[in-house]
């Protein structure tokens, strides 16, 4: 996860979003309604083409071109179904994993003061990634580091092969530009 600036709504979400939310909350089947490619890319811009979340690349390689990610999944939440701030750019490996599940604890990248090395630390032995405060149950920030990480499967074996595949590519300087780089944490 790498800071994230939200910038404002699309202008044609804010138009048909409450149309659209009606809809959905009456029953209707979700759809984007035509738009999903346009908010995808929109929400690429947001993130220089890496998922919100694990920051790999969502292009050219990696983790697919990219799917729109329901912060708080939309079948629970149907009110934030297309609301702006609820959605994310996101790779198919973490959106698969996190699926429908959500926490309160869970960081997001835009949130006020997010910082990937407040919340996390790469581990460039293990490729893991491991809460950046001390491992304690009553620390607030632990809890939402290790649920974030649980949830998005950040160290399923899937994502440790990536980033130690990634690692090895930046130690042989493959990248010219740290923004073309998955995991730019590295």
């Amino acid at each position: 996860m790498i800071k994230m600036e939200r910038k404002s709504a699309p202008s044609f979400l804010n138009s048909n979003k409450k149309k659209w939310t009606d809809n959905y909350a009456a029953g209707a089947v979700f759809t984007w309604h035509n738009k999903s490619d346009e908010i995808l890319k929109l929400l690429k811009l947001l993130t220089a083409s890496h998922c919100a979340f694990c920051d790999d690349v969502l292009i050219p390689k990696g983790s697919d071109a990219g799917e729109i990610e329901h912060f708080k999944p939309k079948g629970k939440y149907k009110e934030l179904a297309y609301e702006w701030t609820n959605l994310y750019p996101i790779c198919r490996h973490c959106n698969g994993t996190k699926s429908d599940r959500f926490n309160n604890l869970l960081l997001r990248p835009d949130e006020k003061g997010f910082e990937f090395s407040e919340w996390f630390r790469y581990d460039p032995i293990t490729f893991k990634i491991k809460p950046a405060r001390v491992e304690n149950i009553e620390n607030i920030e632990w809890k939402r580091a290790k649920k974030t990480i649980e949830l998005y499967g950040f160290n399923k074996p899937k994502k440790i092969d990536r980033r130690q595949y990634e690692y090895d590519e930046i130690i042989n300087n493959k990248y010219q530009n740290k923004d073309n780089q998955p995991f730019r944490f590295i």
